[in-house]
């Protein structure tokens, strides 16, 4: 199973624990949203190409 997380913002410590224990043993790639331009095209891709797609904020 591939799940994609996408980042509203930095993660904190917190996030990064559960990102940790939901991802484990999976494929996973991550997105974040907190720069300057994103690549909304490359995260459309992303969220098709995945089997969940998990937003953090």
């Amino acid at each position: 199973m591939k799940i994609l997380h996408v980042y509203r913002s930095t993660p904190t410590d917190d996030v990064k624990k559960l990102v940790s224990i939901v991802s484990e043993g999976r494929d996973t790639e991550s997105f974040d949203l907190n720069v300057e331009t994103p690549d909304y095209d490359k995260l459309v891709d992303q969220v098709f190409a995945a089997d969940q797609t998990i937003c953090w904020w």
